[in-house]
């Protein structure tokens, strides 16, 4: 690598588990080691190697070091649809515990406790995925130095082009690039790791485009603004008028 440190970001719901395998196996195949999320460093001097955070938030020892980074973005839309379907179901321990914001509700009993999917689409959109759609929108310039990839490019790149143009830009050797590919194609979708498991229910693109209705649109609008023309997802905000009525 031409950098010490290797930084691979992105967010809830973005991919986080699919890219800490990839750059488990990368690591391992480059001799290098791998620490992943929630990195708390503080500010003592990193070691080189590849380092991931789920929610960017990495620490200024990593920033200010020789390093090169790139973050995973997904459309908002999914983000809420995965991240409810996701908060429904997981055990993770945060979800479980009382809060004060929801009537001494846990997070999994106030989304389960709203009246239908469509409903639970809009209290993920107001409460996580609202997070992460302000941070991926942040980050733009936070992160400013990062490239900035998409979860629907690469969850679909077969030919394995755009992951590998990224990762010459982030200055892997052709030898390095090819190890690299090799990683990406054990745990894609559409290579031998992609079985779904309990962490991803589906790893299809626009979901929304079935999901949503038009109602439903209209309260994304308002909850985000121009965050998907922000992101590169839409032009304007005319995608809601393709969202059925009913």
């Amino acid at each position: 690598m031409q950098h010490d440190v290797f930084l691979v970001g992105t967010y809830h719901k973005t991919g986080t588990v699919w890219m800490e395998r990839v750059f488990t196996e990368v690591a391992g195949k480059l001799g290098l080691s791998f620490t992943g999320t929630h990195l708390g460093m503080g500010q003592r001097a990193p070691e080189p190697g590849i380092y991931q955070d789920e929610h960017c938030h990495f620490p200024e020892s990593l920033l200010s070091a020789d390093c090169v980074g790139f973050r995973m973005i997904r459309d908002p839309r999914d983000v809420a649809i995965s991240g409810a379907h996701y908060h429904m179901k997981t055990h993770e321990t945060w979800l479980h515990q009382p809060l004060d914001a929801f009537g001494g509700k846990t997070y999994q009993e106030a989304i389960l406790a709203e009246p239908d999917m469509a409903a639970r689409y809009v209290f993920e959109a107001q409460q996580v995925a609202n997070a992460t759609t302000l941070s991926m929108v942040q980050d733009y310039e936070r992160l400013s130095e990062f490239i900035t990839v998409r979860y629907e490019e690469w969850v679909t790149d077969e030919t394995m082009s755009c992951f590998g143009a990224t990762m010459a830009q982030m200055g892997l050797s052709a030898d390095e690039c090819a190890l690299a590919r090799q990683a990406f194609f054990d745990w894609s979708l559409f290579g031998r790791g992609g079985n779904m498991d309990d962490h991803a229910r589906s790893g299809k693109v626009a979901q929304w485009r079935t999901v949503f209705s038009r109602r439903l649109g209209e309260s994304f609008l308002e909850m985000h603004g121009d965050a998907l023309v922000t992101l590169g997802y839409e032009k304007n905000h005319d995608w809601v008028l393709s969202l059925p009525v009913a």
